[in-house]
């Protein structure tokens, strides 16, 4: 990878997040159409009286996971991450576009997760925490008790990404103030020198 260039998730990542509805699929699938099969069992006259109640869960089902199916492809389209030589930027979101930018001089820790499901499909996150930081999670959230200020997920590579940052990272002072902004204490020193003798002087 390279300092600056924009990258992105791989698709793998939308594979782990359809595993993930599945997940949740199965089971409303199995509770919604259960009570179709068992109704078949009956005379029709119990069918027509119940098929309405039965098909209207089934329906609301569907609608909802074809819309979360939907979202997972749209919103993976929206990620993208970018390190650049003074800190680390990740941008998403469907309808509110987020945009998380994290200086290195800030980062404290750096973590990296990749669960069962990810390691299945070879890609894993990179978490960056800074001082105090207990904010929601910039990104996704792992089993961390507080949230990343920004998370880099769903890449192959992120024992290299995590690599890459800490070696930026290293030799930065924690909070240092850029040059152009910083205070210059020797010139102030220098005038209060002058007061005092001016003083002393009369």
């Amino acid at each position: 990878m390279k300092i600056g260039e924009k990258f992105v998730p791989h698709p793998n990542l939308k594979k782990v997040y359809g595993v993930y509805l599945l997940l949740v699929a199965v089971p409303l699938l199995i509770a919604t159409i259960l009570p179709i099969l068992i109704a078949f069992q009956f005379t029709p006259e119990v069918w027509q009286m119940a098929w309405a109640y039965l098909l209207i869960p089934l329906t609301v089902v569907l609608i909802i996971l074809g819309f979360i199916f939907y979202w997972i492809i749209k919103y993976y389209n929206t990620i993208s991450y970018i390190l650049t030589e003074d800190e680390v930027m990740v941008e998403r979101g469907v309808w509110w576009r987020m945009k998380h930018v994290v200086p290195y001089s800030r980062v404290m820790s750096i973590d990296v997760i990749q669960g069962p499901i990810s390691r299945r499909f070879g890609v894993g996150s990179v978490l960056v925490y800074t001082a105090g930081y207990t904010g929601p999670a910039g990104g996704t959230a792992g089993p961390g008790r507080r949230g990343a200020e920004a998370s880099i997920w769903g890449v192959p590579n992120f024992v290299e990404i995590r690599n890459v940052i800490i070696g930026i990272v290293r030799g930065r002072p924690l909070f240092r103030m850029p040059e152009a902004v910083a205070p210059d204490v020797s010139s102030e020193i220098l005038e209060e020198l002058k007061m005092i003798r001016k003083a002393l002087e009369k």
